[in-house]
């Protein structure tokens, strides 16, 4: 029987920060090896006191980790409030799609005095050519 970890690979997007509203962007994911991906998008609570806020997400591609990445038709999310998430779904990794990956996150604010947002990514790789996977179980 098989582990749900010898089938999947977790790979941190954005690592949660407070982000006021401006674009960030995940390092290159490389997707070698993978037929599908799940990216995983959650926002926190605002600090500066916005009237509202919402955070659009979407997952880009390129052939090369340090190219030009172009927008996946459809892979887009937005985020309308505190604590609430959502998740993205990329088939077609080794055929139809590019092997690298960039996870984008941007808050806009209503009113508030510097306001940011607390946000965070994931990418689950899954469907591998070849199992298992080889994950660690190591923490940073």
């Amino acid at each position: 029987m098989r582990s749900v970890y010898d089938g999947v690979k977790a790979v941190l997007g954005i690592a949660p920060i407070a982000q006021a509203n401006a674009e960030a962007l995940s390092g290159a994911i490389d997707t070698l090896g993978y037929n599908s991906a799940l990216v995983e998008v959650q926002t926190g609570a605002a600090t500066g006191t916005p009237d509202s806020y919402s955070v659009a997400c979407k997952v880009t591609e390129c052939d090369t980790s340090g190219g030009t990445y172009s927008d996946i038709s459809g892979a887009t999310a937005t985020l309308d409030a505190n604590g609430k998430h959502a998740q993205i779904r990329i088939e077609g990794l080794g055929t139809g799609r590019k092997r690298y990956l960039k996870i984008s996150m941007t808050p806009s604010f209503v009113n508030g005095t510097s306001p940011k947002a607390l946000i965070g990514a994931t990418a689950v790789l899954g469907r591998p050519y070849k199992e298992p996977v080889g994950n660690s179980s190591t923490e940073s």
